[in-house]
């Protein structure tokens, strides 16, 4: 007997039903963004990953994906992503391992391909998953506290939760499972709460409680670059946002501030030790192992013209270097491993980074004061980082440059025209 075709109607409930799944599924993904520590075995592939992956199937079969998340700059922001690439498989070709090349060229084009199709979309879906990551966060960030605090040590948090929970130095990791990195997620997630609570998408007193938690575990990661992206990034958004705090949010800052007073708490010893000096100092030889980084840049710069035409291949400046570590630079990364050509790929992308919120500051200010900030944080730890593929880099930039991407106004980013409803005024926190 033949085989039984589906009626339309029956295709239809199919495709409905697999409609509905993708805003749910890329909630959850949004949600576990920043839990590195669950990942498949060795591999970096997080639960979010395969989330993501997911609803990268369901769009497709929908023939749903967005194949220009960025409008009219998506050509430029693939054509520099492949010429990234293209210099990093000439090293790897000529000099490294190609199995190398293969797995990393995988993870970029997962984050800087793939990802801003499933995650650049309405905003109708964008504000809800903004408020999923800062929830996230906070509840990432509620638990390692509790954590640090009442386990015994770092033995019994990697036995729990994972290795660098809490680092064997006292310095709190979290789900991320990095001090530095975790500083980072924390530093991109505080301006969304600025924009959470601006736009009223919660309220003052959720806005406040959110930016304590997320204040108290960076200071528990004891990051220097961490925690001075996050002020700069705040600051930044303020002013380029034009944004001010209500009298309601000062009085609840205040007696927040209060309290603690009154408690007699007092900034964690890792943080009193490992940051608070370089700050008050200005002296950076006490912000914890900024000399070995740059030690391992100037090691790269040094041998820069033997590698500017040909690079040595993905992963082998460890091998190369006397500290057997990559630099952690991505500009000199890029420079050693895949030469200037990865290098100008690179910087092709930088670039779109900060032109996309800079063409929609008149028209939208408070959306691309976002932006900024969460980029300013990116770029801050472009120079104090390897390869940076992983997914928690990515997911709020992202979403960052959705909200702006989806700002108002329809029309191509390159247009130059404005549109007459252009918003006016500052963005007052409530």
């Amino acid at each position: 007997m033949p085989e039984r075709q589906a009626s339309p109607v029956e295709d239809g409930d199919i495709r409905g039903s697999a409609g509905r799944l993708i805003t749910p599924v890329l909630t959850v993904a949004v949600f576990f963004f920043c839990f590195h520590l669950w990942r498949v075995g060795d591999v970096n592939i997080t639960l979010s990953d395969l989330l993501f992956v997911t609803v990268i199937f369901l769009e497709l079969g929908l023939s749903r994906l967005n194949g220009m998340p960025f409008g009219a700059l998506t050509p430029l922001w693939l054509a520099s992503l492949v010429v990234m690439l293209t210099g990093l498989m000439l090293g790897s070709f000529f000099h490294g391992d190609m199995t190398r090349w293969l797995i990393v060229a995988a993870q970029y084009l997962f984050s800087y391909m793939l990802l801003p199709m499933v995650l650049i979309r309405d905003r109708a879906t964008l504000r809800p998953l903004i408020i999923t990551l800062i929830i996230a966060m906070v509840a990432m960030e509620s638990v390692g506290i509790a954590g640090y605090y009442f386990l015994s040590g770092y033995e019994q948090a990697t036995e729990i939760f994972g290795r660098d929970f809490v680092t064997g130095g006292r310095r709190l990791g979290a789900m991320v499972g990095d001090a530095n990195w975790n500083s980072a997620v924390i530093a991109m997630t505080l301006p969304f709460v600025m924009y959470a609570a601006s736009r009223r998408l919660i309220p003052s007193a959720a806005a406040l409680v959110a930016a304590t938690v997320l204040l108290w575990a960076l200071m528990l990661a004891a990051s220097f670059t961490g925690f001075c992206a996050a002020m700069m990034a705040m600051a930044a958004m303020a002013i380029a946002g034009r944004m001010y705090p209500s009298p309601k949010l000062l009085l609840l800052a205040a007696l927040l501030v209060a309290g603690l007073f009154a408690s007699g708490y007092q900034m964690p010893d890792i943080f009193a030790k490992r940051v608070a000096p370089a700050l008050q100092e200005g002296n950076l030889d006490s912000a914890g192992t900024y000399d070995d980084r740059a030690d391992l840049i100037v090691e790269a710069w040094k041998h820069a013209e033997h590698t500017a035409i040909i690079g040595m291949g993905v992963d082998e400046y460890r091998k190369f270097s006397a500290f057997g570590q990559p630099v952690h630079n991505m500009y000199m990364l890029e420079l050693a491993e895949g030469g200037i050509l990865a290098l100008a790929g690179w910087l092709g992308i930088v670039g779109m980074l900060i032109l996309i919120p800079l063409r929609k500051l008149a028209q939208h200010r408070i959306e691309a004061s976002l932006c900024l900030a969460v980029i300013m944080v990116f770029l801050i730890f472009t120079i104090a980082s390897p390869h940076m593929y992983a997914r928690l880099w990515m997911v709020p930039v992202l979403l960052s440059l959705g909200i702006v991407v989806t700002a108002g106004d329809p029309l191509p980013l390159l247009s130059g025209r404005i549109p007459r409803n252009r918003p006016r005024g500052a963005g007052q926190m409530y």
